[in-house]
């Protein structure tokens, strides 16, 4: 008994000893850098963590990119996400000019001690990273080095992925998401996910992470590792134009994760009677559907099939590259308001295997 109780104290002398280099009682001094929704959930998490009698959360301030002028005739001024939070939250905010950071300085007195940045859409200039006295993070919503940019959600959707994950990462003074990892995750992506439901799941994991980091900074810090570049792929800004649908080059999978992916920012269009038209709320058929319609390979690509169930609305679809069928529940034609398939359908007079979108 006398040898397992000297055991039992050796082992509680080693978890005690573990628990006391992993926690810290330093309070940080803390610049956020966001934008976005996915950015306020890990400026929420450091308010909330800020309320803690034991927090590692000494003062938050706030760096936003600038308001925009939006709306008809850009007469509206819209601010970010992160700006209106911060507000809301009585944080100092501080504005970033309009496209880069370069020559940038913080007009404050206030010597910061850690820079967290989440989707700001900067890069932070060496300047600027030198200036935290403990250095800068970054919460980024990908299994890094995978999917380096500006857009990993939608790229994960786009390529159909099953997993991704969530890296905190230091900040590089020369690449954009090229800095050592010092925290990683995996996470399942749901099945039929969009930009906008991932993004909230990974937004709430990221910030559960970057508090978690940030509790144990010096010692996840210290046993950082440096990204395997033979596992780089890239996530580049999307662009307007992956939004027009090339009916001859895009399988109907392809089709339905790329409205997953980027329809939240780009509706995907296509050409109607020599106008855009924008195909809303797509997705693929049942097998069911997709054998009663029978499209098969013999109608040319973007081609339109109407079903007419029996006492039900038609039901819409269209032809893509590999012979199988989308279908979409309303339009907006250029200049119009969006309409049903239905009201569709009878107010422009569309054939069944016969009318075609264009590309």
């Amino acid at each position: 008994m006398a040898k397992l109780s000297q055991k039992f104290h050796i082992l509680k002398s080693f978890f005690t000893t573990t628990s006391k280099n992993l926690n810290q009682s330093q309070a940080y001094q803390i610049l956020f850098f966001g934008s976005d929704k996915f950015s306020v959930a890990s400026l929420k998490a450091l308010i909330n963590e800020s309320k803690n009698p034991e927090t590692f959360v000494k003062s938050i301030e706030v760096v936003v990119p600038p308001d925009k002028k939006t709306g008809r005739g850009y007469k509206e001024i819209t601010s970010s996400h992160v700006k209106i939070f911060a507000q809301e939250h009585d944080l100092k905010i501080h504005e970033a000019p309009p496209k880069s950071l370069e020559g940038w300085k913080i007009q404050t007195p206030t010597n910061y001690d850690i820079g967290v940045v989440v989707s700001f859409g900067y890069f932070l200039t060496p300047s600027i990273l030198e200036s935290f006295s403990k250095g800068a993070l970054n919460v980024h919503p990908s299994l890094l080095p995978k999917y380096r940019g500006a857009s990993p959600i939608q790229y994960a959707i786009l390529n159909n992925d099953k997993i991704t994950g969530l890296t905190i990462q230091e900040l590089h003074h020369e690449i954009f998401d090229a800095g050592k990892i010092l925290r990683q995750i995996t996470h399942d992506i749901p099945q039929n996910s969009t930009y906008i439901t991932l993004e909230s799941l990974l937004a709430t994991k990221g910030a559960e992470l970057l508090i978690n980091t940030l509790r144990n900074f010096n010692y996840y810090k210290k046993n950082a590792k440096e990204q395997d570049a033979s596992k780089i792929t890239k996530a580049p800004k999307i662009k307007k134009e992956m939004s027009k649908i090339k009916w001859s080059q895009i399988s109907a999978q392809q089709l339905e994760q790329l409205y997953r992916a980027i329809s939240h920012q780009y509706p995907l269009s296509t050409k109607f009677n020599n106008k855009i038209i924008q195909l809303h709320n797509i997705s693929l058929p049942s097998v069911s559907q997709h054998l009663l319609i029978q499209p098969g390979k013999s109608l040319e690509p973007g081609t339109i099939i109407i079903h007419y169930p029996k006492q039900l609305s038609p039901i819409v679809y269209a032809i893509c590259a590999d012979g199988n069928v989308i279908t979409f529940n309303s339009v907006k034609v250029e200049g119009k308001k969006e309409v049903s398939t239905l009201d569709w359908i009878n107010g422009y007079q569309v054939k069944s295997k016969e009318t075609k979108f264009e590309e």
